[in-house]
């Protein structure tokens, strides 16, 4: 019902009820006008809400309408990186409308739509036009171009909705990061996510008190970057199904880049398949093999159950009726640092049971590997463990080098923290740290064990797994890892994980780095082989050299203390009875 209508109702209602004409004639006593006013007053009533009713019922799709279109434009704060570089930000956009009962010819609007707005379903669009509805989107997310040409176009029926648009400034490259947010501007995945109540601001976009605001990354793009091409890189070498990689600051936890690939375009998630939007940094749960060993050693010399020179019987090793082999078999009486630097799996097994469940089960609560990763993102995964009710010597002995537990890489990372800073244990972040503000971490190693795990780590670059991540005069240590992936119940001896840990410099290192590749193939320039020494050893050694360059890192003088005391080592690499 319009409001002519209306009007004429009332004209009506007024004409026939106030008019004394119409009824004086009948009314021949006071108490007979009395009680036909009372009842003309009750009709009036009756008929007024009825045609207020009329009213809000004719109005409601005008009212609906006007609800979608006056909603207030959120702010939704920027992202920026450690330098102020912006990673993400709003921009003014805008959608195409129309009001179908407006439009005078839908066929011809359609056809000159076509000529000037590109991916138009003509059919949909002319179903739409045609339609009995007052409200129908055209084309959300118009450029500026297409906006002009509509406007003049000059067709009736036709409007647009001033909207806000999340621009990710770097694309792909921070995906697994920042993330991104639906139509509405909520967040997600990423950090726009596990931020959206901090970064959703319910105030309209006029409204200046909110310049300045931000929310500052730990994230340097740059390394980031270098992270993402260098991983990228040996993707074209080695064809792994996944790869991860972490580069963090063990001083203080940040992390300076983070990359899962494949990875995906966050202006456009609903195209990605589901491989690319799993973030295998933090989501995937994995058994790391080797990378293991540093942890169990460390656990060892820190509770003084071995010492750096012990030696174990590596010529032969059964528990519980399972017999431990190495990769290559060493026969006779080796210290820890051979064992270490081989990578042997018989003698971490011994240091282990040496070690005992109480002790481990104490370092893992210390080292926060038996909880979920507190980092700033949605998409985490549970460390897996066996029950400790379950514990034995066997499982003992094959967590010591990284089977029958699952943990993401990131949270690998922050465990390696302690072992390689001195012993303090920061949790990781992707927030960049406020310098006015103590840092707070909490000790889990002594400085000396740490010391001599840098000592350790060293050896595996120089004469162990890790040669290939070597820098020159920078001092990179490290420790591979491979390990076999399981299914159907048992271990498939043709598909692994394979990873290498690396910090530069050994000395006291101010990065460490993590990269993970999930089934690399081997080839000729690695001569078929495709652990971790020989497919992510030469990623990290790759990402250090660039990192030295970007910094402007100085070379490590030969002969300072710090190099001294690094290849002080006053134990035989290998002792035989």
């Amino acid at each position: 019902m319009n409001k002519k209508n209306i009007l004429f109702l009332l004209q009506s209602l007024k004409s026939h009820i106030v008019s004394k004409s119409l009824f004086e004639w009948e009314l021949s006593s006071s108490t007979t006008r009395a009680r036909v006013n009372f009842i003309l007053l009750g009709f009036l009533l009756i008929f007024i809400t009825l045609i207020i009713r009329l009213i809000i019922i004719a109005g409601s799709d005008y009212i609906s309408t006007k609800n979608i279109l006056q909603t207030k434009l959120i702010h939704r704060l920027d992202i920026i990186d450690r330098n102020n570089n912006l990673l993400a930000v709003n921009l003014p956009g805008s959608s195409l409308y129309a009001s179908p009962r407006k439009v005078i010819d839908p066929e011809d609007a359609v056809n000159k739509l076509l000529s000037v707005v590109q991916g138009l379903d003509k059919n949909k669009v002319l179903s739409d036009l045609k339609s009995n509805k007052k409200f129908v989107w055209i084309k959300r997310d118009i450029t500026p171009m297409e906006h002009e040409k509509i406007y003049n176009l000059g067709m009736p029926g036709f409007s647009f909705e001033r909207e806000q648009k999340r621009i990710y400034t770097h694309g792909n490259l921070l995906s697994h990061v920042v993330g991104y947010v639906g139509r509405d501007m909520n967040g997600l995945a990423g950090v726009e996510k596990y931020y959206d109540k901090f970064l959703t601001l319910q105030r309209e976009i006029d409204d200046r008190s909110i310049l300045g605001e931000s929310l500052q990354l730990s994230i340097d793009v740059r390394v980031q970057n270098i992270l993402s091409e260098e991983i990228d890189n040996a993707i074209k070498k080695f064809n792994p199904k996944g790869a991860a990689g972490i580069i963090a600051d063990p001083n203080t936890g940040e992390i300076l880049a983070l990359v899962s690939k494949p990875d995906f375009d966050p202006h456009n998630p609903g195209v990605a398949k589901p491989e690319s939007l799993f973030n295998m940094s933090t989501q995937g749960v994995y058994e790391i093999g080797s990378s293991m060993k540093g942890l169990t050693v460390a656990i060892g010399l820190d509770t003084n159950t071995t010492t750096v020179n012990d030696v174990y019987d590596l010529s032969y090793m059964k528990v519980n009726g399972f017999q431990v082999k190495d990769t290559y078999p060493m026969k006779g009486w080796h210290s820890v640092p051979h064992i270490f630097l081989k990578s042997s799996n018989i003698g971490v097994s011994q240091i282990m049971l040496e070690i005992g469940k109480n002790n481990l089960l104490d370092y893992l609560r210390k080292l926060k590997l038996l909880e979920p990763l507190k980092i700033e993102l949605a998409e985490r995964a549970r460390p897996l463990f066996p029950n400790f009710a379950r514990w034995n010597d066997l499982s003992l002995t094959t967590m010591s080098y990284g089977y029958g537990i699952s943990i993401s890489p990131a949270h690998f990372v922050q465990a390696m923290i302690p072992l390689v800073n001195g012993g303090i244990l920061y949790p990781l972040t992707l927030i960049k740290r406020d310098n006015k503000k103590p840092l707070i971490g909490e000790r889990v190693f002594q400085e000396s064990t740490s010391s001599e795990m840098r000592k350790l780590m060293r050896l595996v670059v120089t004469e162990g797994t890790g040669r290939k991540a070597e820098v020159e005069d920078y001092y990179v240590g490290g420790k591979s890892g491979t390990a076999y992936i399981a299914h159907a119940g048992r271990y498939d001896t043709n598909k692994r994980i394979a990873s290498f840990f690396g910090i530069m410099p050994a000395t006291n290192p101010k990065y460490i780095i993590y990269i993970v590749y999930n089934n690399p193939i081997g080839i000729k320039e690695s001569f078929g082989f495709a652990g971790g020494g020989w497919t992510a050893a030469p990623t990290v050694g790759a990402v250090f050299k660039r990192l030295a360059a970007l910094y402007g890192i100085q070379k490590i003088d030969k002969d300072s203390d710090e190099v001294i005391e690094l290849n002080n080592i006053e134990y035989k690499i290998k002792h035989e009875t």
